[in-house]
């Protein structure tokens, strides 16, 4: 317990030291705030006591939340914060920030803002998330205070009734420690906030009627490596056909592993039908397009395999 305050008093101190430092006469500076928040960072991912992450990254998103709703701050990139994913649109409506918290070996939680692009006092939404208590997370629409946690590592914008914009986000939820969840969810804006899910989904397996999800979840052992994200050369999302499989883990038991095919969904008119065989052949690898946390930022290792 000791240990555990003096080492939150240090931290708060050194980031305080941080900011006054790099204060002008127009306040506290962006890099200033990036400073800090690179510092928080680093406790959040790398601290030994978990009561230790937990209280930096309640710190960490306070200090966050008011660099972005600083002015000028949407083109500001915070590009060495490297344990955070960044994710923009090509319309530059908006972007996102999502980080992961471990709490322990089995426990995740995930945070994130979206930021609206306006120059003077830009809008930022924080993400709150309840995927645990989501009970059918295939068909719910989810707001801001209800969000299926993942870190984003992918967007990709489509329309949907003319002119409705919509967005496919890919993320990555590390779930259990035997379990790992990919998520591909679809992102709009009803009366200028953001929602999550949206029945432009279409599946339909072989022998079972047609099916229309709001958002598609892959639960895959933690194990192995899972595709989900979108193949620029295929035009279209391609993730892994999972099955059953025996763990060598006896911790895992019975779980879901690729079988070396890809499904995929392929859009048209404002709807992302399913694809029961990408490829005629089966392959080692599909060809996927390597997700990027933000622009110019190399592949974060949390997210594993896209």
């Amino acid at each position: 317990m000791k240990y555990k305050i003096l080492s939150l008093f240090l931290l708060v101190l050194c980031v305080l030291c941080t900011m006054s430092t790099s204060a002008t006469a127009k306040g506290i500076s962006l890099e200033a705030y990036e400073d800090s928040l690179k510092i928080l960072a680093k406790t959040v991912m790398e601290d030994t006591i978990a009561e230790v992450r937990i209280e930096t990254a309640k710190l960490f998103k306070e200090t966050l939340e008011d660099a972005l709703k600083k002015p000028g701050s949407f083109a500001y990139p915070f590009d060495s914060l490297k344990t955070i994913s960044i994710q923009q649109p090509p319309d530059n409506k908006f972007r996102i920030f999502t980080w992961q918290l471990c709490k322990d070996s089995d426990t995740f939680e995930y945070f994130g803002f979206i930021q609206m692009n306006d120059s003077k006092k830009p809008k930022v939404y924080a993400l709150t998330d309840k995927s645990e208590k989501i009970r059918n997370p295939n068909q719910e629409v989810l707001t801001t205070r209800k969000w299926y946690g993942v870190l984003y590592y992918n967007i990709r914008p489509f329309t949907k009734r003319k002119k409705n914009k919509y967005y496919l986000v890919f993320g990555f939820n590390a779930h259990s420690y035997t379990e790992r969840v990919k998520v591909l969810d679809v992102l709009y804006f009803q009366n200028g906030r953001p929602k999550f899910g949206a029945p432009v989904l279409i599946t339909q397996e072989e022998g079972r009627p047609q099916e229309t999800a709001k958002r598609f979840i892959m639960k895959y052992a933690a194990s192995s490596a899972a595709t989900l994200n979108y193949n620029e050369e295929l035009d279209m999302v391609v993730y892994d056909h999972l099955i059953m499989f025996g763990s060598p883990h006896q911790q895992e038991g019975i779980t879901m592993m690729p079988d070396g095919s890809y499904h995929g969904f392929k859009y048209k008119k404002g709807k992302w039908y399913g694809i029961e065989k990408v490829f005629t052949q089966t392959q080692e690898n599909a060809p996927v397009v390597r997700p990027t946390l933000g622009r110019g930022r190399k592949t974060n290792p949390i997210l594993g395999p896209d």
